[in-house]
């Protein structure tokens, strides 16, 4: 179900009215059922009723869908919960060095892990089959698996669940309904923020109250969230997939402007669906953590990393990075903590080719910043540089972001590589080297990343507290900019294909 849907409005109001009557058990177990609906309202496009599979996994999800109208990928979701309900509750009552809780762990693990490899990987590891021709000239024919909405996200929060159980850094829940609508609660069920257990449970048990200047917070980013998707993300989309799917024939300044619009657009797109997330869940009495905080005007790449899609950086940085020796290794183990973990980041991301090249360009980076840091020359101009080099900082960690931006939305490596090297004007395309079509969209992003720096300081709620003059001038812009600018057909969210 998606958040810009009429759909969705309705479902909201019932589910907070019908919710705040309800008390105690009976409210979670209408939280929790709610939750599953909104889930189940995902349709699976690639499931044709008319062209249903004749063998295979796909012949018995096509029948459940079509013959029962019942969305089978919740029960992915229901398993999923139920394996690591147990495990986690039987690791709880094993004693430290019993190999058992290991083994309980392991199985969380492979159960997790598998299933979303199983549905996100298989067609990518047999095309790898394949490409390298392991089989020699038999090519094995892709399955093309569909990948069901939101798995990544709701596999790495109960992941993490276990994981911290088996630490001891929490208790397990004794109540099954507790932890499942952990899983999946629907504000952050499909695209995030990936929630940590002890931040949901906390809220849980002692329920937040929703006062006046609570709802004006929330409605405040919900707004913002619907502005960031409807108005500038779905915009953008426009330029962005004319550039991806033309790139032949535009010139090194065209599509720099696609390139850059494209990272404004997923921006826009992700931070705005965790907006209106958080938003949604702070009127349930549920405080989330914010996913984003003015990246795209960040002064360096670990800076732009602290600031974007937190909630997955840094759960890869406690679960990977970390137990891998994080920074407190030798430099050459450092060097494959980084690249390992952003390897694994890219993976998660997609299962090709391009996603993989994405996760070692952000590698790159960030071992490049970290080695350049420790420098005389970036100590000396980081103390004296002053406005001059804090704006070329940004503008160039802009550029370089850039590169990593065409190979996320290329749909193959082959296409990104030609237009990587336009951006550095290495361009085979014909076109006329001055001109500019979209120009109006470079103008538009100059914006952008001029408030977005001006903002950067401070979070948007922030801004609005404790004047009313300023409270109502933002709704009325926001309801001016959806109005006049906003794209009427509901697009889904990015973020949904991960």
């Amino acid at each position: 179900m998606l958040f810009n849907s009429f759909e969705f409005l309705v479902f909201f109001f019932f589910t907070i009215i019908v919710g705040n009557v309800l008390k105690n058990r009976w409210q979670k177990l209408f939280f929790l059922l709610t939750s599953y609906y909104f889930y189940m309202a995902w349709q699976p496009s690639s499931i044709s009723c008319s062209a249903m599979a004749e063998s295979g996994f796909k012949f018995y999800t096509d029948r459940l869908y079509c013959d029962f109208k019942i969305n089978p990928y919740v029960f992915i979701l229901i398993f999923s919960t139920i394996i690591d309900y147990f495990a986690a509750t039987l690791i709880e009552k094993k004693e430290d060095g019993d190999k058992s809780r290991s083994w309980l762990l392991v199985l969380s693990l492979v159960v997790n892990l598998g299933t979303l490899g199983f549905f996100k990987y298989t067609d990518f590891l047999l095309g790898v089959i394949n490409d390298i021709h392991l089989l020699g000239a038999y090519q094995i024919p892709k399955q093309n698996i569909i990948l069901p909405v939101g798995i990544s996200f709701y596999t790495f929060q109960s992941m993490s669940y276990t994981i911290d159980v088996y630490n001891r850094k929490i208790e397990a829940r004794k109540s099954f309904l507790d932890f499942a609508l952990y899983v999946a609660f629907f504000p952050q069920l499909v695209a995030g923020p990936i929630v940590r257990a002890e931040t949901f449970f906390r809220d849980l048990d002692f329920r937040l109250s929703v006062y006046k200047e609570h709802i004006d917070a929330a409605f405040a980013l919900i707004l913002i969230g619907f502005t960031r998707k409807i108005v500038f993300a779905d915009n953008l989309a426009r330029v962005v997939d004319s550039t991806f799917a033309d790139y032949q024939n535009l010139n090194s300044i065209e599509i720099w402007t696609g390139a850059l619009a494209f990272g404004w657009q997923i921006y826009f797109d992700f931070a705005g669906y965790t907006d209106i997330a958080i938003g949604v869940a702070r009127l349930f009495g549920f405080q989330f953590n914010p996913n984003f905080n003015f990246p795209m005007s960040c002064k360096n790449i670990a800076d732009h990393w602290s600031r974007w899609h937190i909630s997955f950086s840094t759960w890869i940085r406690d679960y990977i990075y970390i137990p891998l020796g994080g920074s407190r290794v030798s430099v050459i183990m450092y060097i494959r903590n980084i690249m390992i973990t952003w390897l694994f980041a890219g993976l998660w991301h997609g299962a090709a080719y391009h996603y993989v090249g994405w996760g070692i360009w952000q590698g790159t980076m960030l071992l490049s910043h970290k080695f350049y840091g420790d420098t005389k020359l970036a100590k000396y101009l980081n103390g004296k540089g002053g406005i001059s080099y804090d704006l070329f900082s940004r503008i160039f960690t802009m550029f370089c972001l850039a590169f990593g931006f065409i190979m996320f939305r290329a749909e193959t490596m082959e296409k990104a590589i030609p237009m990587m090297k336009a951006l550095v004007f290495i361009n085979d395309s014909a076109a006329p080297i001055l001109r500019w079509t979209n120009y109006r969209f470079g103008i538009l992003l100059v914006i952008c990343f001029t408030a977005s720096y001006v903002f950067s300081k401070r979070q948007i709620p922030t801004l609005l507290t404790g004047s009313w003059l300023k409270y109502t001038t933002f709704v009325i812009v926001n309801v001016l900019l959806l109005l006049l600018f906003g794209v009427t057909e509901s697009q889904n969210f990015l973020y949904f294909q991960f």
